[in-house]
C-alpha cells in the first residue's frame, strides 16, 4: 500500500535536505520505504525511516536537537 502526503514534509537525509512525498508499506517483514525529493538537484531517492529526520517544528514539539546522521 502507498500513502501520498497531502503536503510534502521537510526532512533531512544522509544525502541532504528534501521533501517527503510518499511512503510505501514494506509489509510485515520489511521496512517502509519513503520517497524524498532532494532540494539540491531535485533527485528522487528512497530511504528507510531510520535514515530520515524531521525538521524542527514547534507546533508539534519536534526539537530535533541531534546532529543529523
Amino acid at each position: 500500500m502507498m500513502y501520498e502526503f497531502k503536503n510534502p514534509i521537510p526532512v533531512t537525509t544522509p544525502k541532504g535536505d528534501g521533501w517527503l512525498l510518499y511512503v510505501r508499506d514494506g509489509g510485515n517483514w520489511s521496512n517502509d520505504i519513503f520517497a524524498v525529493v532532494l532540494e539540491e538537484g531535485g533527485h528522487l531517492l528512497h530511504f528507510r525511516s531510520d535514515q530520515l529526520r524531521m525538521f524542527k517544528n514547534a507546533t508539534f514539539d519536534i526539537a530535533n536537537d541531534e546532529v543529523p546522521f
